[in-house]
This record gives structure tokens, sequence and C-alpha cells, in this order.
């Protein structure tokens, strides 16, 4: 019944906000907030982050760590283009000192949680490690010269992943790689001697590969080089985003 409100709640105030949004933009009220991606984001993150932080106080199933993270990130970054205080996603590692605020929190409620959640949590860890995934906050980049192309499975929660294949060591195989996340941008830059097949999906977002654009909700890319299935040389790309942009960039 609660999550039910709360979504209803987030609907008015969607519908709400887009509506101002779509008046302001087609000149019939005056806003100093625009219509535009960099603008939007903000505000899915706010949602998201509260939505995930009420699941987590009422159902046990969501993260009130990561909502109350992206809660935070978007206030800021609404606050940055309200031109109150300058922030971007770069400075997120300048929120360092949550993490004592979490630890103390999390120390506070430790003797709260029966034997059940903690073996929930190691069960969680253990998959994890299994899939061989790592969850980011921040900005990773893979640039370094000659650096070594490995099947991969990342993870990331809020951030930039930016993989320049042009400056790596390509193995002759298939290389897979698998990227899944919830809120950031994604880049890669890919030799135009090396083929590549793409699966992208991007829930709110942009996907743009070789050129090729769709943007909006629900958006689903797939791409392949004509050479793909005869190289022995190769790259396989599996892409799962649900806000923001995917870029790929065959030169």
């Amino acid at each position: 019944m609660k999550e039910k409100m709360l979504n209803g709640v987030l609907a008015v105030i969607l519908i709400g906000l887009g509506g101002v949004l779509l008046l302001s933009n087609i000149n019939i009220i005056e806003l100093e907030y625009s219509l535009t991606w960099g603008n939007i984001y903000p505000l899915l993150l706010v949602g998201l982050g509260i939505k995930i932080w009420f699941s987590a106080l009422h159902k046990a199933d969501g993260s009130w760590v990561i909502g109350s993270l992206l809660t935070i990130i978007g206030s800021l970054l609404i606050l940055d283009r309200l031109q109150v205080l300058d922030f971007i996603i770069g400075d997120m590692l300048k929120l360092w000192p949550l993490l004592f605020i979490y630890i103390g929190f999390h120390l506070f409620s430790k003797g709260t949680k029966g034997r059940r959640g903690e073996k929930r949590r190691r069960s969680k860890h253990k998959s994890l490690s299994k899939k061989g995934s790592r969850l980011s906050v921040g900005s990773v980049e893979y640039k370094q010269p000659n650096w070594k192309v490995e099947p991969m499975d990342l993870s990331i929660a809020v951030g930039e992943l930016y993989f320049d294949f042009t400056r790596a060591f390509i193995p002759e195989t298939d290389t897979p790689i698998y990227v899944r996340g919830w809120i950031g941008d994604i880049t890669m830059v890919i030799p135009k001697s090396v083929p590549f097949r793409a699966e992208a999906y991007v829930k709110t977002g942009d996907v743009t590969i070789s050129g090729e654009n769709a943007g909006g909700l629900n958006r689903e890319m797939v791409y392949e080089s004509e050479d793909y299935h005869t190289a022995t040389r190769r790259l396989t790309l599996y892409i799962d985003l649900k806000v923001g942009s995917i870029q790929l960039d065959h030169l």
C-alpha cells in the first residue's frame, strides 16, 4: 500500500514536472530550467534515489546507502544547474566523508539484524564474486598505452566508464565485455581494424553506435561489423544501463 502511494506521488511529480518543462520549452511560461538531458538526469537521480531509499526502509529489498547517495548527488547537481553552487559528476569523490556517516549508521544498526540478513548479504557477495563484477562509483578509464583487453564483467552504481581500445592490446580471440549500471555515461572508442558486435540497452537516455543514435525511453540497439563473423580478433559488447548515455565510436 505504501509503495503504491509512493509510486503515485512520484508519478504526479513527474507528470507535473514534465508539463511545466514542456510549457517552458514552447515559450508559454518562463522558466530558467530548460528541458535538456543535462537538466533532466539530476531530477531522475533524486526520484530514483527516493524510491530506492523508501524500498529499503519498508521492504528491505532496496539500499538506503545507494538511495541516499543518489538523492544527495541529484540534489547537488540540481543546485548546480540553478547556479546556487558548483558541482559536477566528477566532484563525487569530494563526498567521501559520507563513508564515515554510512559506517556510523551501520554500526548503530548492526546489532538489530539477525543471522538471516547476514546470510543474505554473504550470499549476495558470493554471487558478485562469482560473476567477477565490481560495483563502482565515480569515473573509471581504460586508456593507458598498450593496456591488455580481457573478458570483463563490470557493474557501476553512478559514474562514467571510458574505454579507449585504440590504445589497447587486443588478443587474437573473441573478447566479451559486459557492462551493467544504474546511472552514468559509457563511452568506448574502437579501432576500425577491430570488428565488433554490440548489444546496448538503456531504460532512459541515449544510445549511439557508429553514428547511429536512438534516444528516449527503453532504447535498444544491436550493431555488428560486416566482418565480425570471420574475424579472429574481435570484441563482443553487452551494455545495460538504467539512466544515462552509451556511445560507441568505430574509428
